[in-house]
């Protein structure tokens, strides 16, 4: 099971009863219906899954900054506190943000956490590690070592067999993509020694569910896989994006995830009867 921070009332725990000082009965028992929903949705789903709680307080930070939802990203930020995360976590975590949602919900997302930080900071709610910030570059420093670099990467995520063909078949209108993507993606941002490849596949994946892409989560299921995430794991963060994308993004994320696992699984039975 999570480990013990989860048994601690949840960071957000109020944000919504918050919202109703000076309102009138009728508002709160209106505001009410939600809020006792969602304590018996959230935070139980939240006590059961077998996710430590660093990873759930990285993956829904990832959730709610990637849709723009910024008047939710402070209580996510403290729950990332709670689990013993400071600035160097949250700020990585947006950084991948930046290339699977956007500038702007990246933008939007550091204002929103660093006035959180600073705040809790204050109250002496943080400690040394907490507050510090370690800004690790990638190893490269030219754009021309960042791309090669990238590519690299995105061979071993994605294995070489699959990369190969797309770039053999790529036309300088692709590649203008492939550069970027190299670049950006891979030599800049999983280049990043800050978090590990796991764990970058699982924010790919938690980004892609909640907001509805799709055609991401097929991608990012195969480099989870190829990373060692279990389909076990795959599942919770749909599961989560349940809660903070919608059902409809969850289910189309676990069809699709069940897509990839039959066809690994036929290519690997493919790959070992040829080699028998």
């Amino acid at each position: 099971m999570a480990d013990s921070t989860d048994s601690a009332a949840p960071a957000w725990a109020g944000a919504v009863q918050s919202q109703q000082q000076g309102a009138s009965d009728a508002s709160r028992q209106f505001m009410s219906m939600l809020d006792q929903f969602d304590a018996s949705v959230r935070a139980p789903l939240h006590a059961r899954l077998e996710m430590d709680a660093r990873t759930q307080a990285i993956l829904t930070l990832s959730m709610v900054a990637g849709q723009l939802q910024t008047q939710w990203v402070p209580a996510h930020v403290r729950r990332c506190v709670q689990a013993g995360l400071g600035r160097t976590e949250v700020g990585e975590t947006l950084m991948h943000v930046y290339c699977y949602a956007g500038v702007y919900p990246s933008i939007s997302g550091f204002k929103a956490a660093a006035q959180a930080l600073d705040e809790l900071e204050a109250a002496g709610a943080l400690t040394p590690a907490q507050c510090a910030v370690s800004n690790e570059p990638p190893p490269t420093l030219t754009y021309e070592d960042r791309v090669a670099h990238g590519l690299q990467i995105r061979r071993e995520l994605f294995g070489g067999k699959n990369i190969t063909p797309l770039l053999e078949a790529a036309s300088a209108f692709d590649n203008l993509f492939n550069d970027m993507t190299h670049d950006f993606c891979f030599g800049n941002i999983w280049a990043r020694p800050t978090f590990d490849w796991p764990l970058r596949s699982q924010l790919c994946l938690a980004i892609a569910s909640a907001s509805g892409q799709i055609g991401a989560v097929e991608r990012h299921t195969r480099s989870a896989v190829n990373n060692g995430v279990s389909q076990s794991r795959i599942a919770e963060i749909f599961l989560l994006a349940y809660v903070y994308g919608g059902a409809g993004n969850a289910m189309a994320s676990f069809d699709m995830a069940r897509s990839v696992f039959v066809a690994m699984a036929a290519e690997a039975a493919a790959e070992s009867a040829g080699a028998s």
